[in-house]
């Protein structure tokens, strides 16, 4: 028993190393090869190209996750799919636990549009993606605003992690302001998507790069929540209403947390 659950472990480390060099690969095909022929094939329209190159994006994210899970490393299970079906001009904001949070919810949203950071910009993998399609976070808040409003405008979706980063085990949840702002300047509702699993070890924030759930494969459970309207926001001062707003998201993605919690 003991020598199986080696090999399996091992046969985890193993594809978990697999998936993200195959992601690391692919991100670099699509910017140096898919990309550049898209925005040929699109006459150089930069709209016509994001359009495109999102869904390149998507389909993509999904080849990443169906490796993922044919070779055995995790499941995914998305409560209330439906609430996605033809989602336009919304802002997503869920909690940040793994890695892979940002792939799972790109597979799921062909229109997706995100807020990255500015060192990606600047990886050697990354950067031909990010540029093309992403607004980054190293431009001024203003501009980041008007970005994202003609991005919102045009039927994308925003994905944003209002913590800012991976989440910390053992750490109590962060929100910042900035998921709010844009959903308020923008006036879109927001949609709050609860990502849990049974052991993110491995996946999280610092965890060394040959480590893996130890016992079993991930099991991931994203819920997509019912959405936030924005119109009850928007009578408040601005400062406010961004305070309220990000207190209603925390609110509503910690009473999902505490219910998983409670189910264990």
């Amino acid at each position: 028993m003991f020598l199986f659950r080696r090999i399996a472990y091992c046969w985890r480390v193993f594809i978990k190393l697999m998936t993200l060099f195959w992601f690391g690969m692919g991100s670099l095909f699509l910017a140096t090869s898919v990309f550049p022929t898209l925005y040929l094939l699109s006459g150089f329209s930069k709209e016509r190209f994001g359009r495109w190159a999102r869904l390149v994006v998507h389909y993509s994210h999904k080849l990443a996750l169906a490796h993922f899970v044919y070779f055995g490393l995790g499941t995914i299970h998305v409560q209330h799919r439906e609430r996605l079906k033809g989602l336009r001009s919304k802002v997503i904001v869920a909690n940040h636990p793994s890695i892979l949070d940002v792939v799972i919810l790109f597979s799921l949203i062909p229109n997706g549009d995100c807020i990255v950071k500015g060192s990606l910009g600047q990886n050697r993998f990354m950067k031909g993606i990010v540029n093309s399609i992403y607004i980054v976070n190293s431009k001024m808040f203003t501009k980041q605003l008007a970005e994202t409003d003609r991005s919102l405008q045009r039927g994308n979706c925003l994905i944003i992690f209002p913590e800012g980063t991976r989440s910390v085990p053992g750490v109590r949840w962060q929100f910042k302001k900035g998921a709010a702002r844009f959903a308020l300047h923008s006036k879109c509702d927001v949609v709050p998507v609860y990502i849990g699993s049974n052991d993110f070890l491995g996946l999280r924030k610092h965890d060394p790069v040959l480590s893996v759930n130890r016992t079993e494969r991930y099991h991931y459970n994203l819920d997509i929540l019912d959405p936030i309207p924005i119109e009850k926001f928007l009578d408040y001062p601005p400062s406010q209403a961004a305070n309220l707003l990000t207190r209603e998201m925390q609110n509503v993605l910690e009473a999902r947390r505490d219910q998983d919690a409670v189910m264990a």
